[in-house]
């Protein structure tokens, strides 16, 4: 799945970019462990329905967590237009950069596999 992720980001923009991690991932949710080890975002902007988002790479994680700590959220990995995108309870949200409601919460997805298969079907 995440290898179908990789290859429809290349074709949006040749530039992107991932690599492997074998860094840390203590502290990250479970969920994106595989994602983060086999084809961490190292410099990654992909399109979706016209809006550009951008994954975070492992290695910037903690410093995303800090700049969007404030939404009191799980996981943020990603941004759209400023925008955090990020897992709580295994469920993805997004909101927008200065509302830290959860009642101001927009459900993405069920769980970050599923997120990640929207690009799949998106880029068909």
């Amino acid at each position: 799945m995440y290898e179908k992720f990789r290859e429809i980001a290349m074709i949006y923009n040749k530039s992107n970019s991932f690599s492997t991690y074998n860094g840390n991932l203590n502290g990250l949710p479970v969920a994106v462990h595989e994602f983060y080890k086999k084809f961490n975002p190292v410099d990654v902007e992909i399109d979706y329905n016209g809006l550009a988002v951008r994954f975070c790479p492992a290695d910037r994680l903690s410093q995303l967590q800090e700049e969007y700590s404030y939404i009191n959220a799980q996981f943020v990995f990603a941004t759209c237009n400023g925008d955090p995108i990020f897992l709580n309870d295994d469920t993805v949200y997004s909101c927008s950069h200065d509302n830290s409601e959860k009642s101001g919460w927009e459900k993405l997805s069920d769980n970050f596999d599923d997120y990640i298969k929207k690009y799949e079907l998106y880029g068909r």
